[in-house]
């Protein structure tokens, strides 16, 4: 762009005035530049809001309808109980034989759930925590755009001058990196609730499950495969950006 045609020349000695063409050339490059990065994080920020959203909906389903599985089976619990009932009431009142029947000593609190229960349930929640913490670091992140790109007063000269002193905070503070790695933090709750999915339908029929599981296979490997073939073939656009 010819901005000696856009802008008149300065008066001799004056080239560095607050009013100068040197500010206002800076002032349109900076916004030029700024424009396209504020938009590309917009844009990845929308689609992660969006994705993260559905997503927690999905992974909220099976969350509350697994946790009930941690909490004490009062039908389970009353079953012990009955069977030791019917065994005493078996012994006819003998003495010798009621001491033969074990005690069950269970409660309300006593825990019904297995070792499959926890690994389920905590493989859904911890997806679900960081679906959710994605969807905060992306408001957050929006909010920060926002306040990079807000108007300022003054000068050309003090415009440019809190610009760049914002463009340094925005480098130094790694922005960029931290937009870059939210789409990561996504996929590893993804990465996640497969796991505890394949391990769900595992619990529930074997035969199954190795559809999920085979599916969860071939989704990690072609995942890591779009991460190493850039690196290897380096016109292949399987990039991830940060």
């Amino acid at each position: 762009f010819n901005y000696e045609q856009k802008y008149p020349p300065d008066p001799l000695g004056e080239e560095a005035q607050d009013e100068a063409r040197v500010w206002s050339t800076y002032l349109d490059e900076a916004e030029s530049h700024d424009h396209d990065m504020i938009q590309g994080f917009r844009d990845t920020i929308d689609s992660l809001l969006v994705l993260a959203g559905l997503f927690s909906a999905i992974v909220a389903t099976f969350v509350a309808q697994n946790s009930q599985s941690l909490k004490p089976d009062l039908a389970q619990l009353s079953l012990i109980v009955q069977i030791e009932q019917t065994a005493l009431l078996r012994t006819g009142g003998n003495a010798s034989a009621v001491n033969l029947v074990p005690s069950s000593k269970i409660t309300t609190e006593t825990p019904t759930y297995t070792t499959a229960d926890l690994w389920i349930n905590g493989l859904f929640f911890t997806s679900l925590s960081l679906s959710m913490a994605t969807a905060l670091l992306a408001v957050l992140v929006k909010q920060w755009c926002q306040a990079y790109t807000s108007v300022t007063s003054g000068s050309a000269k003090n415009k440019c001058l809190i610009r760049q002193f914002r463009y340094d905070g925005l480098i130094k503070w790694k922005l960029p990196e931290i937009v870059g790695s939210l789409p990561l933090l996504l996929h590893l709750a993804f990465g996640v609730f497969f796991a505890g999915l394949s391990y769900f339908v595992y619990d529930l029929h074997k035969t199954l499950s190795s559809i999920v599981i085979i599916t969860f296979i071939l989704v990690v490997v072609a995942y890591f495969g779009t991460i190493i073939l850039p690196a290897i073939w380096l016109e292949c656009p399987y990039r991830i950006s940060l």
